[in-house]
Formats: C-alpha cells, sequence, structure tokens
C-alpha cells in the first residue's frame, strides 16, 4: 500500500492547523486570553539555531498556556522595519571602504553615509 503526499496532506493540515485552533476556541471561549505577540521572523541575517530555539520555545509556551485553560491568540509579526535591508547595505558599505583603504575599488557613496 502506497501513501499520497498529495491525498493525505491537505486532510492533515486542516486537521493540524484549522481544525486545532478552532477547537481550542469553543473549548476555551470563555478563558482568560493569553495572546503572544512575536517578532518578525530572521530579522537580523541568515537563519541559525537560534531561530529554531526561539520558535520551539514560543511553541512550547502557547502549549502550556492552553493546557492551563487559557485562550491562546498567536499573533506573528511580519514588520522588519527595513532591519534586513539595512544590514545589508551596512555590509556593502563597509566591502567599499575596506577595498577603497587597500586601494582598489571606488570611493564610499556620500549618500549613505
Amino acid at each position: 500500500m502506497r501513501v499520497s503526499p498529495l491525498k493525505v496532506e491537505p486532510g492533515l493540515l486542516q486537521k493540524l492547523c484549522h481544525d486545532h485552533y478552532e477547537w481550542q476556541s469553543e473549548a476555551n471561549a470563555s478563558s482568560p486570553a493569553f495572546i503572544l505577540h512575536d517578532g518578525p521572523p530572521y530579522a537580523n541575517g541568515d537563519l541559525h539555531m537560534g531561530h529554531l530555539l526561539n520558535k520551539v520555545l514560543k511553541d512550547i509556551i502557547n502549549r502550556e498556556r492552553m493546557l492551563r485553560g487559557f485562550r491562546v491568540i498567536y499573533q506573528p509579526g511580519w514588520d522588519c522595519h527595513g532591519l534586513p535591508i539595512e544590514l545589508k547595505a551596512a555590509q556593502l558599505e563597509s566591502e567599499r571602504a575596506r577595498k577603497q583603504a587597500a586601494g582598489e575599488g571606488t570611493p564610499p557613496s556620500p549618500e549613505v553615509a
């Protein structure tokens, strides 16, 4: 017997992502709310183990609060306020300044400084 992910995955996704939260909303409707506001994902450079630890700990906290009877509301954040592009611009500028100090490349642009 072969299992096709195309047939199993939609039902599994519905059960794990949607039905679970709908059940929680109905079961804990009169309970006090616990709201976890999460920050933007991966705003400080490339992915590393700290990102995994951050998400796992937040999941543990949410599950623990749900088991204690709270109505858990997880609010993901997406606004990075331009941080990734600012980090990249600073990296490019420092590379350009290093090349200029070594006598190669073009001088840094005045509007970036």
